[in-house]
């Protein structure tokens, strides 16, 4: 336990937040400073330009003060120290916010602690700040690092934002800005701090960056700027300065651009789209923001005089590529470069005539071309130098592949419509089809009830037809019966058409024996038959004779019939217009 005493007692930790200066009993400052030598006195006053944190045009004027003024100067100085001392004896001394820091303590606790340090890194001298000095600057890039890693960073947006606060406080002199670009990821942990969703932490880093990138010592701090921005961008596979554009759209933001590339990072800026967040950021009522509008188009127009300058005071139409080619015609034009530009432009038609990898090829060659051109070691600084050695299919080949996924995809999406209409259609279709078969099916049961119903009558028809061929045979069997009996009985035979039952011939004249009863017959011929009216045997014996030698009573007519034969007959002389009785001409031709 401290006593009482011991608390009264300022303890050595809160003595070194003030300046050397401060270190000498003031009780009566005058009287000390005058048994001072003017050497001393020359040191103290140095001490306390640095303490006050003066920057060069305000100690100037200090300097040249006289001997005297300088003592009353710091003099005064000294008492408003120690009536300082007194109001901050209670605040935490730099020591205590190392000891927090180093606790890791989190949540409420961690920024609660930032805040208080930012106010007292704002607050007190440079002295403050050197007590604080690398081991707490270590400490505070060391926690921003962790919050920017962790997974869940969203819940420590404030913690991060109160730290890049805390280095702007730290880097507000020479010592802390010192510090801070001899740290290795100091730069490093600003550019990751560069954040479009977090417009304000955005705005305190990129004011860092660009205090850093102005610097005239040491040198090449804007190309170590523009080296960590390229990393970080190819970690996260943008375009470096996509961030920074992407802040500008939110109006919050203001950019500052100003490098010696200025033609490679402006045109490189203007690609990504500038000229549109420009007019509006050109419409915010903010002075500094003005400033920085004013020396960027300062700076353009001052390239532009300069480029004509170079070429021969000729007006360039920069967005015109006829205007841009017919110059750099010209330029090369009887020189030895001509031969070069002309293989250029010959390789130029050798790109691949693919309209995917067309764009991506024009803009490699773009990238190599502002790396030879623009820069003064024949590549870009945020590419160290890197050589040209590029595998130049396998990136074309990815960037087209990237490009047929984005085309595939959109593609699919239309497909998938396609598909749903496709789908819903077949389904409309499938319905009708079932529709159409079951009304096929109907069809056919009522073709075969048909088919049943039509084979029925064939058969009955077939049955009757059978019955009237027996029909036909019996009668063409009873006209052949007919005949006979009627060539015998002297009856007139006729011949009918087996089909039309009809009679074709008429009947045949009376036999020449044939004689009317009660009368003798006639003979057709002249000669005339000797006989003897009363000799009644002869006559019998001539009648018998005669009856037995005709053809009838010898020849078997049962031989020659054929039913055949008689239709062909009948086919045969049926056509005649003078019908006859074939049977009876027959017949007479075989007498």
């Amino acid at each position: 336990m401290r006593t009482k005493k011991d608390k009264e007692k300022p303890s050595s930790a809160s003595s070194q937040r003030y300046s050397s200066a401060a270190n000498y009993e003031i009780g009566q400052p005058v009287n000390v400073l005058q048994d001072l030598p003017d050497k001393e006195v020359l040191e103290l006053f140095e001490k306390m330009l640095v303490d006050m944190n003066l920057n060069e045009e305000k100690q100037k004027p200090l300097r040249e003060k006289d001997i005297n003024t300088k003592r009353e100067m710091l003099s005064q100085y000294l008492h408003t120290s120690k009536a300082g001392q007194s109001q901050k004896e209670s605040s935490k001394s730099a020591q205590v916010y190392i000891q927090e820091l180093k606790s890791e303590i989190k949540d409420g606790q961690l920024l609660n602690c930032l805040e208080s340090l930012r106010v007292s890194l704002n607050n007190n001298p440079v002295s403050w700040v050197q007590n604080f000095g690398n081991e707490g600057l270590a400490l505070l890039l060391n926690i921003l690092r962790k919050l920017q890693d962790d997974k869940d960073e969203n819940l420590f947006d404030c913690d991060v934002h109160e730290i890049i606060r805390c280095l702007k406080a730290f880097m507000n002199n020479k010592y802390g800005l010192k510090s801070m670009l001899e740290s290795e990821e100091g730069i490093t942990l600003l550019v990751r701090a560069i954040n479009p969703q977090k417009p304000s932490m955005m705005t305190d880093a990129v004011k860092l960056l660009s205090a850093i990138s102005i610097l005239e010592q040491p040198e090449g701090l804007h190309e170590r700027v523009l080296e960590v921005i390229t990393e970080e961008a190819e970690k996260q596979n943008i375009e470096r300065f996509q961030p920074l554009i992407s802040g500008m759209k939110n109006n919050s933001l203001p950019l500052r651009a100003d490098c010696y590339f200025r033609i490679h990072i402006r045109s490189e800026l203007l690609r990504l789209g500038l000229r549109e967040p420009l007019k509006a950021v050109r419409t915010i009522e903010n002075e500094e923001l003005k400033v920085q509008l004013r020396v960027f188009d300062e700076q353009a127009e001052d390239d532009s005089e300069d480029l004509k300058v170079r070429l021969d005071d000729i007006r360039i139409e920069m967005e015109y590529p006829s205007n841009l080619f017919e110059i750099v015609v010209n330029t090369v034009k009887d020189s030895k470069a001509e031969s070069h530009f002309l293989s250029l432009m010959q390789h130029l038609l050798l790109v691949r005539n693919d309209y995917l990898a067309r764009p991506h090829y024009y803009k490699l060659i773009d990238e190599c071309v502002g790396q030879i051109v623009l820069q003064k070691k024949g590549a870009d600084p945020d590419f160290k130098c890197r050589p040209l050695e590029i595998n130049v299919d396998h990136l074309i080949d990815n960037m087209v592949d990237k490009t047929k996924v984005e085309t595939s995809e959109a593609k699919a999406v239309d497909l998938m419509k396609k598909l749903e209409a496709e789908l819903t259609e077949r389904h409309e279709l499938k319905a009708e089809m079932t529709k159409q078969e079951l009304d096929y099916e109907q069809k056919l049961i009522n073709l075969s009830k048909e088919k049943e119903q039509l084979a029925t009558a064939k058969k009955e028809k077939e049955e009757e037809n059978k019955g009237l061929q027996k029909q036909l045979s019996t009668l063409e069997t009873q006209v052949h019966t007919n005949k006979l009996l009627g060539a015998l009985g002297g009856t007139t035979p006729c011949l009918c058409h087996p089909v039309h039952l009809a009679c074709l011939c008429p009947p045949p004249p009376q036999s020449p024996l044939s004689h009317q009863e009660g009368s003798a017959p006639v003979s057709p011929f002249p000669h005339k038959w000797q006989t003897h009216s009363g000799d009644g045997a002869l006559d019998v014996f001539l009648k018998d004779d005669l009856f037995c030698k005709l053809f009838w009573i010898k020849a078997q007519e049962d031989q020659f019939e054929n039913n055949e034969l008689f239709a062909k007959l009948t086919v045969t002389f049926s056509s005649q217009t003078k019908s006859k009785c074939v049977f009876c001409v027959f017949f007479f031709h075989s007498l």
